[in-house]
């Protein structure tokens, strides 16, 4: 299990750092968000689009939040525009469409070679908005949409399609409707 935390500061030494050892980010992101946290996601955006340093894994882990929680990571999103460091990037818990939309603009401008979707809630709606990062990647490896019950067919034709059209070369490709074991 990644370590997360709630305290986006806690990575910004870290990236401020000159090295050639990769990060691994991860953020749990939960409940209310006041203006200093708020700020907090905005520095650590900026810090990560500003790192000379690799991040292996953006991590973000969501549980039941407020209004404040999208609008700070809607706020943390736009930063991240033109970040060029994250190798990967992980969704897990509840993550819905409108937390996905909030990195929309990252996702026009990168490199990604991972994307991974945890027991999410994303759906139809969801990759119907990520189809033009999808259709456009060349750089993605590895994708992950299992364990999310609103994967139906009809999003793995529309991503699949997407990637077809793009030729993208993935090299490890999970998909399942639900959680199988269930």
């Amino acid at each position: 299990m990644p370590f997360v935390t709630k305290n986006p500061s806690y990575y910004l030494s870290a990236l401020q750092e000159e090295s050639s050892e990769p990060l691994h980010v991860g953020l749990f992101l939960s409940g209310s968000i006041n203006d200093e946290r708020r700020s907090e996601f905005v520095a650590l955006g900026k810090a990560i689009r500003q790192t000379s340093r690799s991040i292996r894994c953006l991590w973000l882990r969501f549980r039941d939040g407020d209004e404040s929680l999208l609008d700070a990571f809607r706020a943390f999103g736009a930063e991240l525009v033109g970040a060029t460091a994250i190798q990967s990037l992980v969704f897990e818990g509840k993550v819905g469409t409108a937390e996905v939309q909030c990195m929309s603009g990252f996702f026009t401008q990168n490199d990604l070679r991972g994307i991974q979707f945890r027991r999410t809630d994303v759906d139809m709606s969801t990759f119907t908005m990520l189809r033009p990062f999808f259709s456009q990647t060349t750089s993605l490896k590895v994708l992950d949409m299992s364990q999310n019950p609103g994967v139906g067919d009809d999003c793995i034709n529309l991503i699949l399609g997407a990637l077809l059209e793009g030729g993208a070369r993935l090299e490890t490709l999970n998909l399942g409707e639900s959680n199988l074991d269930g």
